[in-house]
């Protein structure tokens, strides 16, 4: 079932396409978002790294 007229649901995909790349707000917020990932990654790594740094000083 197609739907040919304008009064269709826009799909996922063409929701993301009517952001404005250039609007300041728009990067603001993106900017946000990648640094709060960027910061969740990190706090991630280093919960990891800490089991084998306390493992390496009970060796020495």
């Amino acid at each position: 079932m197609e739907c040919r007229n304008d009064g269709c649901p826009k799909t996922h995909e063409e929701d993301i396409m009517d952001i404005p790349l250039d609007d300041p707000e728009a990067n603001k917020a993106a900017a946000k978002i990648q640094a709060s990932f960027r910061g969740h990654m990190t706090r991630k790594k280093m919960k990891e790294d800490k089991p084998r740094e306390e493992k390496r000083r009970e060796q020495k």
